[in-house]
């Protein structure tokens, strides 16, 4: 797997800059609609879940307060990388079908270039988030541990996109159930919510959120963020390691099924 990311890699940069180059491209505000998007829904969801559902965030780390707009965005960064590389694996794959019915060249290549350009604006947003805790003064040396555990949710979300879109591919209806999917575990991930929220609620529920692998990566920027605490070092390591051991099945699965990929497409 390695040797073809990196014998292939000028091809992945070029579908990178054809996706960076296009995305925004009929725009007037150009890429800056890749941090209006996410801060619109920070202010929106800031209002409705603290002013009207009266959400409490944790205290911050350093212990002035709480900030529940910091809270939800340190989660909202973490679910938009997740739910982005899903979602653009699948898209990517099905506007490849023209070109990979007429060039031969590997199906992974544009979802992985598009998935590079979708981090590089993961990173725009981690840097308002990273202004907005200066703003608050909850600093600390905990937020070192923030981009390895991004790492991680980058590999394990393009692991699971590998799968989806291959099998999308196949059955068209994949990429509508996964949207319903996405919707419903949104809510099962404590992106609006702390954790501590869910227990002794219910625990079937408690349980289910506890074990959705996207509430191990939110929760872990929540405590190297948000509450300036650092994740146990074989934490960040396992999430490290599981997000790489989802990338490789991923990564081999859809390239054991690739191989009529522009018939299907």
């Amino acid at each position: 797997m390695l040797t073809d990311l990196y014998t292939r890699r000028a091809l992945i940069f070029a579908f990178a800059n054809r996706d960076f180059a296009t995305r925004y491209r009929s725009s007037i505000l150009g890429w800056s609609w890749s941090l209006i998007q996410p801060l619109a829904t920070l202010v929106i969801f800031a209002a409705v879940f603290s002013l009207v559902f009266r959400i409490k965030a944790p205290e911050l780390g350093n212990g002035e307060g709480s900030s529940y707009a910091a809270f939800l965005f340190t989660g909202l960064v973490t679910w938009n990388l997740f739910s982005g590389l899903l979602t653009l694996s699948m898209t990517q794959l099905k506007s490849s079908g023209e070109l990979l019915k007429k060039v031969q060249f590997p199906a992974w290549a544009p979802v992985l270039g598009a998935s590079l350009v979708q981090m590089i604006q993961v990173l725009l947003e981690l840097g308002v988030l990273v202004i907005m805790f200066l703003f608050l003064r909850n600093i600390s040396w905990t937020w070192t541990l923030a981009l390895p555990i991004l790492v991680g949710m980058a590999l394990f979300a393009q692991g699971v996109g590998l799968v989806l879109s291959i099998i999308n591919a196949r059955f068209g209806d994949v990429m509508y159930i996964v949207a319903v999917v996405l919707g419903a575990l949104y809510f099962l991930t404590p992106v609006l919510y702390p954790i501590s929220m869910v227990d002794g609620q219910n625990e079937l529920l408690s349980w289910v959120v506890k074990l959705n692998p996207v509430s191990w990566y939110v929760e872990g920027m929540h405590d190297a963020m948000y509450s300036l605490v650092a994740p146990p070092a074989l934490v960040v390591i396992g999430l490290l390691v599981g997000g790489f051991l989802t990338f490789w099945a991923g990564f081999a699965i859809f390239n054991r099924w690739s191989e009529d990929i522009g018939e299907m497409l």
